[in-house]
């Protein structure tokens, strides 16, 4: 299992582009660039969840408000009061961090899209490219979801 989180994680950096290479930050500078807050990684996530939902509920009913509040808490989502990869084994923490370097950065390109097609009031663009984003949520959650080894309290 550990190897395929590797391969995983691999993919998704060849996937970028070569210019994101420069600007891959460690998993621990990326939590540092966050404000911290006292929740946990899942109610963390539970938050990304809702983001991602109210951009879905605004591109349905063409409400701009819903969708700039969800793509304002992805690109501004605090850091949860624990460090995220705790929550998994030891053995499969730096495949985690990798992971959560290339996911923050694949959901801000998603929201850009979405953003753009909003600004654009392109609600079509905008639908699709908030499938993006359910997918890249949905490819993260499918490697990782069932490996959590600890849930914060």
């Amino acid at each position: 299992m550990k190897n395929s989180h590797k391969i995983i994680t691999l993919a998704l950096l060849i996937g970028l582009s070569s210019t994101l290479f420069a600007e891959v930050k460690t998993a621990e500078d990326l939590l540092k660039s966050m404000k911290q807050e006292d929740i946990t990684y899942a109610q963390l996530m539970e938050g990304m969840g809702n983001a991602a939902n109210n951009i879905q509920r605004g591109i349905i009913s063409m409400n701009p408000y819903l969708v700039k509040r969800g793509i304002d808490f992805i690109r501004t989502h605090p850091a949860p009061k624990d460090k995220p990869w705790v929550i998994m084994a030891q053995e499969e923490r730096e495949a985690f961090k990798e992971t959560l370097v290339v996911m923050d950065k694949i959901m801000d390109e998603d929201v850009a899209k979405i953003e753009k097609a909003l600004l654009q009031k392109d609600w079509m663009t905008a639908q699709e490219a908030s499938q993006g984003l359910d997918r890249t949520c949905i490819s993260c959650h499918v490697t990782w979801k069932n490996n959590v080894k600890y849930i914060m309290k």
